[in-house]
């Protein structure tokens, strides 16, 4: 079984801060193969994945118009995880 925690966050642009969530497989050989913000494959510049920490970078999220944004989190094992980040002011 496959998690993510936390599934919701909420990105500030005035606070700046990187968003992290916590990625857990029961598949011990299950690498990040990419992350996509809706359909658009996310660069790896963006975010960083070690240990089972996922990092998306704040200087992305400020990139991105304001509102709630779906990730994917892409296993290489064929799972996939969604999270949803609320880009605000």
């Amino acid at each position: 079984m496959n998690t993510v925690s936390p599934e919701t966050a909420t990105f500030k642009k005035a606070t700046t801060a990187d968003v992290v969530f916590t990625v857990t497989s029961s598949e011990a050989a299950a690498t990040l193969s990419a992350v996509k913000n809706g359909s658009a494959v996310v660069n790896t510049a963006n975010y960083t994945f070690n240990s089972g920490v996922l990092t998306i970078k704040k200087e992305y999220l400020a990139t991105l118009a304001n509102g709630d944004k779906t990730f994917t989190i892409v296993l290489s094992m064929g799972s996939n995880l969604s999270v949803t980040i609320t880009v605000a002011d």
